[in-house]
């Protein structure tokens, strides 16, 4: 494909978020499949002469008003042919070039008590305006695609599935590196793992109280939860102090990705029983480092975890209480859903995503 394709960046220079993992992970795949991606960068991350800055753009409010004009006029400089936007916002209003974006997930419209003014913003008054005029749609799972049907006035046939990968950093690693890494973030084995934000939607408050049964069985696990507080996270720490759980939950705060592959291979089971997700990579991730997983029987998580994962549904806390137990205790049953959660995250990839997202660009640009 001889056609220029402009990439557009968003987040890369801060704590990296999921849809910024997406973005990074992508650019290298796309370039592995010899697609001729300019990145457009909104952040003084990356360099070199396929790299082009958008000014004015570190921050949304800058990138959708801006951003706008830079981006049309970078489109022309370039002579652009296509232009993605991994982000889900689109600032694609004033380019000429053809339009394709990532639309991770519509929490706003599911969860919107769960969501910030800015989440409101972009998709109650942003996105239904400007869906239409895209020339393609990208989204992660087979029920972002229903979310998006149902919430965005978009024609189905406009949306491509293309689900993500765990990057290739994440697989089993042995003890030394192990114990190096938790070490860093004084976590003793053994102990149950959940990585993710800190906030209501990432359900927290029933895994705690699902933790406090399993303690009455056995106080031998501790609970150690990895993530930094995001949005409405009080009632999580409320739960906390309310259950008594203080000296036996772990926050490790923001952990480095480098360290988190360790942090997976080191746990005796990883619990992701999220409310929602458009994908759920952690799940992905935790499978391709060998933890045994439990995560929610809704959204995409079912898509995701296959038949490798124990699926519980997330509002049931006795539910997730017991199949935490039954992991625990069954050290058959663990062994098992170690092997068959290694083989489910092998059958994604990030050359695969990439393949299909340049089928994409080129099913638009021969048209």
């Amino acid at each position: 494909m001889n056609a220029e394709i402009g990439l557009i960046t968003y987040g890369l220079d801060r704590t990296p978020t999921g849809i910024a993992r997406y973005s990074r992970e992508l650019i290298a795949a796309l370039q592995r499949v010899n697609a001729n991606v300019t990145i457009l960068q909104t952040e003084k991350v990356m360099g070199g002469k396929r790299t082009v800055g958008v000014r004015a753009s570190r921050f949304m409010h800058g990138l959708l008003t801006l951003g706008q004009i830079e981006i049309a006029r970078i489109s022309r400089q370039k002579k652009l042919d296509l232009i993605h936007d991994p982000t889900g916002c689109a600032p694609l209003l004033l380019t000429g070039a053809r339009r394709v974006v990532t639309i991770h997930d519509v929490i706003p419209f599911v969860y919107p008590e769960t969501s910030t003014r800015l989440d409101w913003l972009i998709y109650r008054i942003w996105l239904p305006r400007i869906v239409q005029r895209l020339d393609a749609i990208i989204t992660l799972s087979e029920q972002s695609k229903r979310d998006i049907l149902h919430y965005l006035p978009v024609k189905p046939e406009k949306i491509t599935v293309i689900p993500a990968a765990a990057s290739v950093r994440y697989h089993r690693m042995d003890g030394p590196q192990i114990e190096q890494a938790l070490s860093r973030y004084g976590i003793r084995f053994p102990y149950i793992l959940y990585v993710g934000a800190i906030q209501a939607r990432k359900n927290l408050t029933r895994l705690l109280e699902a933790y406090a049964q399993v303690r009455q069985w056995s106080p031998k696990w501790k609970l150690v939860i990895v993530g930094a507080p995001h949005w409405k996270y009080g009632p999580v720490f409320e739960a906390l102090e309310r259950l008594q759980l203080t000296a036996n939950v772990h926050f490790t705060g923001y952990a480095a990705e480098s360290d988190l592959p360790a942090l997976y291979n080191g746990a005796s089971l990883f619990v992701f029983p999220s409310l929602y997700e458009g994908f759920g990579l952690p799940v992905l991730e935790a499978m391709a480092c060998g933890a045994p997983v439990i995560t929610s029987n809704c959204s995409s998580l079912p898509e995701v975890a296959g038949d490798a994962a124990i699926l519980v549904n997330p509002t049931d806390t006795g539910e997730l209480a017991f199949a935490i137990r039954q992991v625990l205790e069954q050290q058959d049953l663990a062994l098992n859903m170690q092997q068959n959660g290694i083989a489910r995250a092998q059958q994604f990839s990030w050359e695969h995503t990439a393949t299909r997202t340049r089928e994409v660009y080129e099913s638009l640009l021969n048209d």
